[in-house]
């Protein structure tokens, strides 16, 4: 043996090429290949290691080696050649054989030594490649026989077969192969004609899936098919994965499909069904392994935790539960790793208390388990309990870790949980954390929510490595809180430090543009991200689209969308949820219409999006047509979109449509409640908002702010101050009072249902008023006509340094208007452009013609509809009218409802009012051509009705009505304090009665109008004393409230009534209005 390589020493060139696989940038060095035994069949024993190493072989002592096991490619090398190889088991040594033998100039040099491969721990052949003289042609030959006979060849049919083929890396080296070696291997292997087997077939798809090559997989796939008959269960398995992992699930279902079910082995199973979730098709994932078991296999720990970590929305919560009652079947309940994901599912998927149960059961806890549960409270918004969970944690003993910390930082995101985020802080540094730059960015990101922007600063500046993620978090959090001056200084500072800003770091300070305010630091971030190069990333384009609908710049939103090149679903839906948000509803619909032309497909946004875009009774068709879509998506389980079909068919005046849709949601969470309870409340069903509230707490769900503000809107839309007072109980017992949007619509709620002085307590006891706050204390004074402590609460508002927006001016222009201060309602109309830079609205013009119009000054609130910057509508000639029918101006009243009626001719209060009118003039033939007029173009007066609650129900009435229970007592009431009122002088005013009929009947039509029968109705149900409240759903006619004022006073009771316009107080005689409304 020594003297087989005794030839001249020297290096030799060797030319080994392989198809696709030289690269000009790569060196060869050499290959390793790995050998299991030195000799096959025969015993090899080395005499000395010094003297074989200057022969060229180094052989370890004592040691019996085989060839049986194929040589295994380890790595690719380097050398001046600049050839790159990648070769394999036999075919490799093969390969050499044949290079040896037909090259005159080459010279192996071969060295046996203890080279232990990392993954199988075997010795090593190395064999070294040389630039070199010629070697003797003798001793080449006899290489080529020692090579030959000592390889372990097998022959099949003539031809050489491999029997193992590997891809192997050895210590730290990687393999160099191109993306589609396997193809290679796989087109070399063709051209040797050698035969591969299974465990060859495997390690080629294995690279397959290493290199994500699809191509080189079907290639593989059709050599198999070629060359096997029948592929074994290994292979079919490995074929199924690498479709999967390479991207194509369908090709790998029709590989399993293919096999019968005997053939299917749980490994199969198992290898489809995560394939399917991996795709998102949790649902044929489920079915799959419901049929799985039905063939009695039982899925394995890895499908189990597959599919766990699948459910990560509400909407999979019920499949997570299914497969949660699966693992505990399988009895995998104790693997802490099977339990750490199924509470991950649940604390995903919303259901935070079954996540709880699940951590609290668990027998052996680890630092994980103790991490998502606290991750869980944190995700919804449950910051003290997250912070309870933490502490229990350090009282049992178990280390938090860095993930734990950015956790439970993650929960503290309000003023009112700094106190917890600087206890954990104080625990990081005790930890020795701080220096951890993720857990920085955490504490980062935590003060900036928590609004301790000092805290905030100082945690960034103490960071030894602050990374692009740290400067974007605390340059968001700067933007976010309104600072964008310290922000942009900090993005200056950032790139001053060598940082450059990255598409996140735009992106964020987009996403914090979110009011009209920001408008102006939006338009400078544009610039900035035009200057850096990014506008034509779509991620950033998005964004744009996004921030210009939200500060309200709808036109440059679409300026962005049109000159995007290419468009993806999110570029779509922001510009559908941007004009949706708008109230450019008809547009959004038109640009979901383009984007279906367009073949991009709708996602749960979209639908939500467009969905939202349906907001009025004229949009319910095309939003039931997207309702089909949605079914025909598979998304009308999805609860958010679910959610949003209640609220579309609510908005859309279908509250039928809702209810059905609400009563088919699998899982209904208090987003669903809320969404339903708003429904009815918006449609004045408070009974059934009622109803839906109280089932909901019977389902053991907890009510948020949102159900209370909601159903405080139902009492106030009913007039119910007994529910508005149970609420409030509630909202007190829930801890949400220092909320300061629940304190706002309580006081507008106790406003609503006739208690003024209810509301005022509860805006002074407010630790936190805004604007809104004020808008609705003075919109409260104004409709209970107390115009001068509506002036008064403005000019505090503004002592208080908050600035008044539309809707205070619309409240206080309203309260003059009530309380007939003219001139202090014209001077707050000057003002408003003068000192607030607030440009008046057509509601502003409305509340000044009600003015004028109230006050006498008919002419010039004419004038004043004439010189308006923009078309009156509606509600504006209706005040006019409705001031005319005060002042009995018959002429301009006729001009104000012609003018009405052009722009709606179906407008059914404009005919009664003139009606009236005309009635009261004894212009009876104008008045019944008028309603003759009405019955030919279909136009219905909607009846006056009136309601009052006495306990817990709501008792309705309409004019000469005698379908109450009690009627004969109503009546008899009714007569006895008509007579009482006649005694003290009352003389029934029957101007009001539209017939020509006799003064006898008219006086029957007026003492038996609604809002008398309710009256009569709460005097015989209510104890003597009681304040009584009743609601009317139009204006409060001149004769009933005479007649209010004189029944207070013979009752002695005070009387609340609300009309259409305001509430009227009459006690001893009186009414709060002092007869001007």
């Amino acid at each position: 043996m020594q003297g087989l390589l005794a030839g001249r020493a020297g290096v030799l060139r060797t030319s080994i090429h392989c198809p696709r696989l030289v690269d000009s940038e790569v060196r060869l060095r050499g290959f390793v290949l790995g050998i299991n035994e030195f000799l096959w069949n025969a015993d090899f024993t080395t005499v000395s290691t010094a003297k074989q190493t200057q022969a060229g072989f180094s052989v370890l002592k004592k040691e019996k080696h085989s060839l049986r096991d194929d040589l295994i490619l380890a790595t690719s090398r380097q050398n001046d050649a600049g050839h790159k190889i990648d070769l394999v088991g036999d075919s490799a040594r093969n390969f050499l054989v044949k290079q040896i033998a037909r090259d005159s100039d080459t010279l192996v040099r071969a060295d046996l030594k203890k080279e232990c491969s990392r993954a199988y721990g075997k010795p090593s052949l190395l064999v070294e490649a040389h630039r070199s003289s010629s070697m003797h042609s003798q001793s080449r030959v006899q290489l080529c026989k020692w090579w030959f006979n000592t390889s372990g060849f097998r022959y099949s049919n003539g031809k050489p077969r491999v029997n193992k083929l590997y891809f192997h890396t050895y210590k730290d080296e990687k393999i160099m192969i191109e993306k589609d070696g396997a193809v290679d291997v796989v087109q070399y292997l063709q051209q040797q004609g050698a035969q591969v087997n299974s465990s060859d077939y495997m390690k080629m798809l294995k690279r397959c899936i290493e290199v994500k090559d699809l191509v080189a997989g079907r290639q593989v796939h059709q050599h198999i098919i070629q060359h096997r008959t029948v592929p074994d269960q290994y292979t079919v398995n490995a074929l199924i994965n690498m479709y999967i992992q390479c991207g194509s699930i369908e090709e790998a279902r029709q590989v399993w499909k293919k096999l019968s079910y005997m053939e299917r082995t749980v490994h199969s199973w198992n290898a489809m069904v995560v394939g399917y979730i991996q795709y998102g098709y949790i649902e044929k994932a489920l079915k799959l392994l419901r049929q799985m078991q039905q063939h009695g296999l039982a899925p394995d720990r890895t499908t189990i935790m597959s599919f766990l970590s699948s459910c990560k929305s509400p909407g999979a919560l019920e499949w997570g539960r299914e497969i949660h009652f699966q693992a505990m079947q399988a009895g995998l309940l104790f693997d802490v790793k099977v339990a750490n994901c199924i509470l991950n599912m649940y604390a995903k998927c919303g259901s935070i208390e079954e996540a709880r149960e699940v951590f609290d059961k668990m027998e052996k806890k680890s630092v994980v388990s103790w991490t998502i549960t606290i991750g869980g409270y944190a995700d919804c918004g449950r910051s003290e309990t997250a912070f309870e969970i933490f502490q229990k944690m350090e009282q049992e003993g178990v280390v938090p870790n860095r993930i734990t910390y950015i956790s439970v930082l993650n929960a503290f995101s309000s003023p009112a949980a700094l106190k917890w985020g600087k206890a954990v802080h104080s625990r990081i540094l005790n930890a020795g954390h701080e220096s951890d730059t993720a857990v920085g960015t955490a504490l980062v990101k935590m003060y900036a929510k928590c609004g301790s922007y000092k805290d905030c600063r100082q945690v960034f500046e103490k960071l030894v490595n602050r990374d692009l993620i740290a400067w974007n978090t605390m340059i968001g959090g700067l933007a976010e809180g309104g600072y964008w001056e310290e922000a942009s200084e900090v993005y200056n500072q950032m790139q001053r430090e060598g940082v450059m800003p990255n598409k996140i770091t735009y992106v964020i300070l987009l996403n914090a543009c979110v009011n009209s305010a920001a408008l102006h630091w939006g338009k400078e971030i544009h610039s900035r991200v035009a200057k850096a190069g990014f506008t034509s990333d779509i991620g950033v384009q998005n964004a744009l689209i996004s921030m210009y609908s939200r500060c309200g710049s709808i036109k440059d939103a679409r300026l962005v969308f049109d000159k995007m090149v290419r468009k993806d679903v999110i570029s779509w839906t922001a510009m559908i949820g941007g004009l949706a948000k708008s109230g450019f509803g008809a547009e959004a619909l038109t640009v979901y219409q383009e984007m279906q032309q367009a073949g991009v497909e709708p996602n749960r946004v979209t639908y939500t999006s467009i969905l939202n875009a349906c907001s009025s009774p004229a949009a319910l068709e095309w939003g039931r047509r997207i309702h089909q879509q949605v079914v025909e998506a598979g998304l009308a389980t999805d609860a958010h979109v679910g959610n949003t079909l209640v609220n579309m068919y609510s908005m859309c005046g279908s509250v039928k449509d809702a209810r059905q849709v609400f009563d088919r949601m699998i899982q209904r969470d208090i987003v669903a409640y809320n969404a339903m309870i708003g429904g009815y409340a918006a449609h004045n069903l408070g009974k059934e908002a009622l109803k839906l509230f109280d089932r909901l707490q019977e389902e053991g769900l907890k009510p948020d702010k949102v159900t209370y503000i909601n159903m405080l809107n139902a009492c106030a839309n009913s007039g119910s101050l007994e529910w508005a007072r149970e609420i409030h109980t509630l909202v007190r017992k829930g801890g949400f009072f220092s909320d300061t949007s629940v304190g706002n619509a309580l006081v507008s709620t106790y406003a609503k249902c006739g208690s003024f002085s209810d509301a005022s307590i509860v805006f002074e006891k407010m630790t936190k008023r805004n604007v809104i706050s004020w808008n609705a204390i003075i919109g409260g004074s104004a409709q209970h006509g107390r115009g001068q402590d509506a002036l008064q609460l403005f000019e505090r508002m503004k002592m208080e340094g908050v600035k008044p927006d539309i809707v205070t001016f619309v409240s206080l222009l309203s309260a003059c208007s009530h309380a007939g201060l003219l001139e202090e309602g014209r001077r707050y109309f000057c003002s408003m452009s003068q000192d607030f830079a607030i440009i008046p609205t057509i509601e502003h013009y409305g509340c000044m013609v009600d003015l004028l119009g109230r006050a006498g000054q008919l002419d010039e609130a004419e004038a004043l509809i004439k010189t308006m910057p923009f078309q009156a509508n509606t509600r504006i000639w209706g005040a006019l009218l409705g001031a005319c029918r005060i002042h009995g101006n018959v002429p301009v009243a006729e001009r104000a409802a012609e003018s009405s009626l052009k722009l709606d001719l179906d407008n059914a209060v404009v005919y009664v009012a003139l009606s009236h009118m005309y009635a009261a003039a004894g212009m009876w033939d104008s008045a019944a051509k008028l309603r003759k007029l009405m019955e030919q173009r279909g136009v219905t007066k909607e009846p006056g009705r009136s309601w009052i609650q006495v306990g817990d129900k709501l008792h309705y009435f309409v004019a000469e009505d005698r379908s109450h229970p009690q009627s004969e007592k109503i009546y008899a009431e009714l007569d006895r304090l008509t007579h009482a009122m006649k005694m003290k002088g009352y003389v029934p005013d029957t101007r009001s009665v539209m017939h020509d009929v006799d003064e006898g009947e008219k006086e029957n039509a007026v003492c038996h109008h609604s809002e008398r029968l309710a009256i009569a109705y709460g005097l015989i149900s209510t104890p003597p004393g009681t304040r009584i409240h009743i609601f009317k759903n139009l204006r409060v006619c001149p004769d009933c409230h005479t007649a209010t004022k004189f029944i207070s006073k013979i009752v002695d009771r005070e009387i609340i009534a609300r009309d259409v316009n305001r509430f009227h107080h009459f006690k001893d005689g009186v009414c709060s209005c002092g007869d001007y409304w």
